[in-house]
């Protein structure tokens, strides 16, 4: 093969080879642009959740939950649910809140997207009144949050529980419905 020859051969494989590459990095930057959207979608259901929250709008804060969606609460202090199941048990659990806590905000939001699109970890402090007490109950909470279509499928929350007892003391049961 002549040497003009070769270097058209190898020009072409070369040129065959970047465009494969090219191909597939657009590919891949296709695929990350999809997960960055959900990733994006699911922070802001994140802050949602927490604004939805402390206004105490409960409707639309159940709303960003899945039909089969779990609350996890695996420090939560005795006589405390350690899980939840559901949309229609987490409405219960959190029917009595509304009427039972004054002030409630949730500041020093820190949001860490994870690599799974549909993972979102979140850290924050909870300054909530307790009018059965009369008691602030002031927390650091760790949220894992788990979705599917937008919705929380999975919310594992992890808090003090002796902050808990020191502000609701044997009140809880009236924040949250606890009756089976």
């Amino acid at each position: 093969m002549a040497l003009k020859t070769r270097r058209i051969v190898v020009r072409n494989f070369l040129v065959a080879g970047i465009l494969a590459a090219v191909g597939v990095i657009h590919q891949s930057a296709s695929a990350m642009t999809k997960d960055n959207q959900i990733r994006q979608k699911n922070v802001r259901v994140v802050r949602d959740f927490l604004n939805l929250l402390s206004r105490k709008r409960m409707d639309a804060w159940l709303e960003l939950w899945d039909e089969n969606g779990v609350q996890d609460m695996p420090y939560s202090p005795p006589g405390f649910p350690k899980r939840v199941e559901g949309k229609t048990a987490i409405a219960k659990h959190y029917s009595g809140l509304p009427s039972n806590v004054g002030r409630m905000v949730f500041p020093d939001l820190a949001i860490y997207p994870m690599l799974d699109p549909n993972t979102v970890y979140a850290e924050y402090r909870g300054e909530i009144e307790v009018l059965a007490t009369g008691k602030p109950y002031n927390n650091i909470y760790a949220g894992l949050f788990q979705f599917r279509n937008g919705k929380i499928l999975l919310f594992r929350e992890y808090y003090n529980p002796i902050v808990f007892n020191e502000a609701w003391g044997d009140n809880f049961s009236k924040g949250f419905n606890l009756s089976k």
